[in-house]
This record gives C-alpha cells, sequence and structure tokens, in this order.
C-alpha cells in the first residue's frame, strides 16, 4: 500500500514525472525569441498572400 500512497502524493508518478518536464520545456522555448530569419519568411509569406488576394479580387470582377 506505500507504493499507491506514493503515488496518490505524487512523488513516484510517471505522469506527474512528465507534466513537469514538459511544463519546463514549454516555459523555456516560450522565453525564447524568435530568430530574424524565421520573421523574415513570416513577412514574405504575409506579402505573398496580400497579392494572392489581391489578384483573386481583380479575377473575381472579370
Amino acid at each position: 500500500m506505500g507504493k499507491g500512497l506514493d503515488r496518490l502524493n505524487g512523488q513516484k508518478d510517471p505522469n506527474r514525472i512528465i507534466s513537469q518536464k514538459l511544463k519546463a520545456l514549454y516555459s523555456a522555448v516560450e522565453q525564447e525569441g524568435i530568430p530574424d530569419k524565421f520573421l523574415s519568411l513570416l513577412e514574405k509569406l504575409d506579402e505573398a498572400e496580400k497579392k494572392g488576394a489581391g489578384s483573386k479580387t481583380e479575377h473575381a470582377d472579370e
């Protein structure tokens, strides 16, 4: 019954350990900055989407 109590208290519960490690990893990633290369790619994607949307509305009128 000792092992069951440990699990209830979260002492040796593998799910709790995994959860804590995932939270720590997420927190570390969340604090990282976004690389300039990635920001540049996002800006290019936004520009391409705007151009694509503009050409679609032009063709819709024809």
